[in-house]
């Protein structure tokens, strides 16, 4: 099981999120954490070796810190993800 260290814009993110998108981003990334696989991308052209990971019209932009750490930036609507 991996650990999550979110950023505060974050947090905020996902708090701006209706209940049912949100829940299902956080169950998307615990299966993710679990080693169940996702719908993960690695970003291109990025100096700090993000990847993004697809839940429905959601993206999470996160980091491997370490081995069993995730450090998520970011939970955006994909219309605004990659600006």
């Amino acid at each position: 099981m991996k650990k999550f260290q979110w950023e505060p814009s974050a947090r905020a993110d996902l708090r701006h999120i209706r209940q049912p998108q949100a829940l299902a981003i956080l169950h998307a990334l615990t299966r993710f954490a679990d080693g169940k696989g996702g719908d993960l991308k690695k970003l291109t052209d990025d100096p700090q070796g993000q990847f993004r990971l697809r839940v429905g019209d959601w993206r999470v932009l996160f980091s491997f810190e370490a081995p069993d750490t995730l450090h998520i930036y970011s939970v955006e609507n994909r219309k605004d993800a990659y600006r």
